[in-house]
């Protein structure tokens, strides 16, 4: 009875151990060697079965806590059954301008923390997806184009690339990307803008242009109304490319519909064809 008791409260404290190991709420974030992250489960979640993963990377000035606080960024756990992996910018900010001086190697910082949270939890390799909004969308850039191979796909939402926007094809190769933009856009313009001396935001066709060579899609998209949304859809990519940009008669602004539809668009892509 004794060692049997024992073993309960061995197994009891080991759980205990796991959960907070696992825990990275806004109070107590979760850390690796060059920064922190707060991760949301879903919250019927069975605690086994591996989990899609989107990490969503936050505006300039903005934080995680920001995020969860004044959005409907966080409901996408529940309502998505995903994981949701919020980064911390460091100085509240991303620093993947080219040529700019950089204090921290965000896009190692980005695999850095894809590392530690699936060390933590079981995720569905199939839906391993990055996205981000403004200057969260702007990093969200740079990874499909730099670092796309721990991702499965990219939802930016109001970014671009940094000026200057890449000329030929993207080193990483083909990839899955949708872009949702405000036509009247003022912080970032689909046409991009000068923020400050030397820094030029780029413009969102030229940016798209570089993926279409990356990718290898035809040059005329379809199009298509979706929710409001005009869409164009780039089609006969090579394998594992995948292109959209949906513009909104709207400002600069997020809205987790939007990315919910960016991750149903992705699964659509792998969806069996008949």
């Amino acid at each position: 009875m004794r060692l049997a008791l024992i073993a309960t409260l061995a197994m009891s404290l080991a759980g205990a151990d796991a959960a907070a190991a696992g825990d990275c709420p806004v109070e107590a974030p979760c850390h690796v060697a060059t920064g922190d992250y707060v991760l949301r489960l879903p919250a019927n979640w069975d605690g086994r079965t591996p989990l899609p993963l989107l990490m969503f990377f936050h505006g300039f000035a903005d934080t995680p806590a920001g995020v969860l606080a004044n959005s409907d960024i966080g409901s996408l756990a529940d309502s998505q059954n995903l994981l949701l992996v919020l980064p911390a910018g460091l100085d509240r900010r991303w620093y993947v301008r080219p040529g700019a001086p950089a204090p921290r190697d965000d896009l190692a910082f980005a695999t850095a923390v894809l590392d530690d949270v699936m060390a933590r939890y079981p995720v569905d390799p199939r839906m391993v997806v990055a996205g981000g909004f403004s200057a969260g969308g702007f990093i969200t850039w740079n990874l499909a184009c730099y670092r796309p191979g721990r991702f499965t796909g990219f939802l930016p939402v109001a970014g671009a690339f940094w000026e200057p926007v890449p000329e030929g094809p993207c080193p990483g190769g083909p990839v899955r990307l949708r872009h949702v933009h405000g036509r009247w856009d003022g912080t970032v313009p689909l046409a991009g803008r000068r923020v400050g001396a030397g820094a030029k935001q780029g413009d969102v066709r030229a940016s798209l242009a570089a993926l279409i060579r990356t990718d290898h899609c035809a040059t005329v998209p379809a199009q298509s109304e979706e929710h409001g949304q005009a869409c164009s859809t780039w089609r006969g990519c090579a394998a594992g490319g995948a292109l959209a940009f949906c513009s909104h008669p709207g400002g600069h602004e997020v809205k987790a519909r939007w990315l919910a539809e960016g991750l149903a668009w992705l699964r659509a892509l792998d969806a069996p064809r008949h």
